[in-house]
């Protein structure tokens, strides 16, 4: 199983993810203008340029009704890519 902490040690050292969760695509990935999370290619929040700042929006922010920390730890999330 895929955990948090698994997620968030990848994130650390640069991978990207891309994740489904109740049939939607959801993304974390780098550009240009910084990290950030994507639910169908758009913008949830904003763009970090820390990915520690990435990590701890996303240890708040809810998909739905579960905070994405759930998702993972429950493992909830239907498919998943470790870029």
């Amino acid at each position: 199983m895929y955990s948090f902490k698994d997620l968030k040690k990848d994130l650390l050292v640069g991978r990207e993810i891309e994740f489904k969760y109740n049939g939607e695509l959801y993304s974390i990935s780098n550009s240009s203008k910084g990290w950030a999370l994507c639910h169908n290619n758009a913008i949830i929040g904003n763009y970090f340029e820390d990915i520690n700042y990435l990590i701890n929006y996303i240890e708040q922010v809810k998909i739905g009704n579960k905070y994405f920390r759930e998702i993972f730890e429950q493992n909830e999330y239907e498919s998943l890519y470790i870029l």
